[in-house]
């Protein structure tokens, strides 16, 4: 009598080794597709790490299947599409626009579906705020960097609750040794024409780094650039700072905004308590409720 069991077990240990044959060669490729890419773990000025929320800057971001401006294609997303970070690092490292930016693997959402796809970090805003009374967001990104002069072409904008582009602003920030980028919003009516401070802030944690503000005035519907300031710190012994203070009250015609500057260095080291030599000076701006001019 034949024994019709032999070719059940033939077929099931082919089964069993197909699979195991097939499965051995996806760790593989899975292996050698990670190996493809410059794994990335710099800090950077996003501050990027896993699960950190994060707003396109960029009017169309394109997310690939791969970090790489040659893969396919997933989806493109726009300004103020809310995303976040899935990874620590960043992959692939590829210059676009002058900067030296990598790739992230992120999750974002369309018509209320969640997705996944690798972005250039370069389309990522630094910051965000939202005034919570109208509903605009203002952010702000890098455009692009110019090497040979040294500076990042940074750019802001406001948009409403839509998404939609209401003002856009640019300005050239010279690069420097600073690792953070924040921004801040308050509510400012003590400036003629004027609802709210937009303030972009560049800054470093180590000593002789400076931390850099540009500001703007916004009256609802554009921004208007503030006078820049400044402050740093060395080790305790010296420090300079400013700070701008506006008017009180608002008045008819211009009003003079006046930048507070002090500088201060220690006279003898030595002591438990340090004491400073204190230097103060003013610098004096017209304002019109619009632009800001220099005034003796």
């Amino acid at each position: 009598m034949k024994n019709k069991s032999i070719p059940v077990i033939n077929k099931y240990l082919f089964l069993c080794f197909s699979f195991l044959f097939i499965l051995s060669l996806q760790q593989v490729h899975a292996q050698e597709e990670a190996a493809a890419y410059e794994v990335i773990e710099d800090f950077n000025l996003w501050q990027t790490h896993k699960d950190k929320e994060a707003t396109i800057f960029a009017n169309m971001a394109y997310i690939r299947q791969k970090p790489s401006t040659k893969s396919s294609l997933i989806d493109s997303i726009p300004v103020g599409t809310a995303i976040r970070f899935l990874e620590d690092e960043g992959l692939n490292r590829t210059e676009i626009r002058g900067m030296n930016l990598p790739w992230y693997k992120i999750s974002y959402e369309i018509n209320k579906e969640k997705r996944s796809g690798y972005i250039w970090l370069g389309l990522v805003a630094l910051d965000c705020k939202k005034d919570p009374k109208s509903g605009n967001s203002f952010l702000y990104g890098i455009s692009w960097t110019n090497n040979e002069q040294s500076y990042d072409w940074i750019e802001a904008k406001v948009i409403d609750k839509n998404n939609q582009l209401i003002q856009k602003h640019g300005f050239a920030h010279y690069m420097g040794e600073q690792s953070f980028a924040h921004s801040e919003f308050t509510e400012d009516k003590r400036l003629k024409d004027t609802k709210a401070i937009y303030s972009i802030i560049f800054a470093g944690e180590a000593c002789g780094i400076p931390t850099v503000i540009y500001g703007y005035a916004w009256d609802g519907t554009n921004l208007h650039s503030l006078p820049k300031v400044s402050s740093v710190s060395d080790a305790g012994i010296y420090y300079y700072s400013e700070e701008l203070d506006f008017p009180k009250q608002t008045k008819q015609g211009n009003q003079l905004i006046v930048k507070k500057i002090e500088e201060g260095e220690v006279i003898d080291d030595s002591k438990d308590e340090l004491e400073y030599k204190v230097k103060k000076s003013e610098e004096h701006y017209s304002w019109d409720g619009k632009t800001y001019q220099k005034v003796n």
